[in-house]
């Protein structure tokens, strides 16, 4: 049984590999751009160009189970080529904004659900909300000056650890029960950026200050519809849950782990 993994320059596609691997199941990585992607000497790497049917068809060949990143230009390619070569399984890494077709971000997402679950492929959707690992925009400035500038410092998100999303994913690919559902998932707690700035400094075990940013200042950073869709939120806690848990039967990871688990990328 071989595994397809797309988008593997992200950190999601790039663990799944990892945790694939380190459980000894055959995987494929593949990425659009293959020139610039790393992945261990014992995994196979293939380019894929969805807008290329013939790339595509090379990528899938022999593949059993898929997990793939949500492109939409493209999409029918992968799926003739999915059923061409009776692929059993597909999970989806969508978004929690996928909830919303009138929000840009929940648009792009939903071009890719639709027409795979139109197409009758077994098929699970995870949609994560805020990534852990959206705090690695923050690397540069806490390696040079331990600052973070971030806009909304009373923000509540409920960041989800990477690893938690790859235990959701490859538990759902390896159990076919999974198939037809859509989870949505968060982290185990609501946490504003001045708490996740504090555990990250917890984790160095030195002090990071936090200068706020205004919206226009934070928009040569930040993607606008995130900033809008912050700007609306307010500084209440987010809903919580459900988490990886409900995929994985597992407790999901703490932010405070995150940092920790990440804390070599700050020094």
């Amino acid at each position: 049984m071989t595994y397809l993994v797309t988008g593997v320059r992200g950190i999601v596609g790039r663990t799944v590999v990892d945790q694939l691997r380190a459980a000894g199941k055959p995987v494929r990585a593949a990425s659009s751009r293959p020139a610039e992607t790393t992945v261990p000497d014992d995994v196979e790497l293939v380019g894929l160009d969805l807008t290329d049917p013939e790339s595509v068809t090379a990528a899938l060949a022999g593949v059993d189970k898929v997990f793939c990143y949500a492109a939409a230009e493209g999409i029918g390619n992968f799926i003739d080529a999915a059923e061409a070569a009776g692929v059993a399984h597909v999970v989806l890494l969508s978004s929690i904004a996928a909830e919303n077709d009138q929000n840009p971000i929940g648009a792009r997402h939903l071009a890719v659900e639709n027409p795979l679950r139109a197409s009758g492929l077994p098929l699970t959707v995870l949609r994560p909300g805020a990534f852990a690992a959206n705090a690695r925009t923050w690397f540069p400035t806490i390696k040079a000056e331990r600052v973070v500038r971030v806009p909304f410092p009373d923000l509540h998100l409920t960041p989800i650890h990477e690893a938690d999303i790859a235990d959701a994913a490859i538990a759902a690919l390896d159990d076919s029960s999974h198939a037809g559902k859509t989870y949505p998932l968060t982290g185990p707690e609501s946490l504003s950026h001045h708490q996740q700035v504090a555990a990250i400094a917890a984790a160095l075990g030195e002090p990071v200050q936090l200068i706020e940013l205004t919206y226009e200042e934070a928009a040569d950073v930040y993607y606008r519809p995130v900033l809008d869709m912050w700007a609306k939120a307010g500084s209440e806690p987010s809903p919580v849950g459900p988490t990886s848990e409900s995929v994985t039967g597992i407790p999901a990871r703490t932010f405070a782990q995150w940092a920790v688990d990440h804390v070599d990328d700050y020094r």
